[in-house]
């Protein structure tokens, strides 16, 4: 796994793809990757409910002069529909399933082997839920926040800078020139 993005992308997908309520495939889309608020604005109609809804991370470095680790802050969604609009009934079990789903899933993130997974570790005690609803077109979700260290470190490398040009020869100055040509 080389690059954390991409590789995080696939790896949620996977999960898309594998949980009995989500199963994710090419011709029923359960799984979008990218903003939370895109998703409620205009690209939930391209895919299925429940969906496992992907969130961009923001980077945090930590660390000493030598080693610098990346901290990625990331979000996750389980979202539904529902159809009767004013339902609370049906609004709030289609929320405690989401709820249930998405413990699911960040179980399976934590369980999973490192070597399944683009991240070393989740930060147990960063990790927050929060409920979603878009009243007006009828969508409920549960979100987890959470962060993930990533594997790949941040160290100086040598092999990506070019060396350093020669300095130029400085140009002789018009006094200097003078002064060699008067002995």
């Amino acid at each position: 796994m080389n690059n954390f993005l991409i590789d995080y992308k696939l790896y949620m997908h996977k999960l898309a793809k594998l949980h009995r309520e989500i199963q994710d495939t090419p011709e029923e889309r359960h799984y979008f990757f990218g903003d939370l608020p895109d998703f409620w604005a205009n690209l939930r109609s391209e895919v299925n409910f429940p969906a496992l809804v992907a969130e961009y991370s923001e980077v945090n470095y930590e660390g000493g002069k030598s080693n610098v680790s990346k901290k990625r802050v990331t979000s996750f969604s389980i979202v539904d529909s529902y159809d009767q609009a004013g339902d609370v009934n049906e609004m709030v079990l289609k929320v405690s399933n989401c709820e249930k789903i998405a413990e699911q899933v960040l179980g399976r993130m934590i369980k999973d082997p490192d070597s399944e997974k683009p991240f070393r570790t989740i930060d147990i005690e960063s990790i927050t839920g929060e409920y979603n609803a878009n009243e007006a077109n009828k969508y409920v979700g549960y979100r987890i926040n959470l962060t993930l260290t990533d594997p790949n470190i941040c160290i100086y490398s040598a092999n990506a800078w070019l060396p350093e040009p020669e300095p130029e020869p400085e140009e002789a100055t018009e006094t200097e020139e003078t002064t060699d040509a008067d002995s």
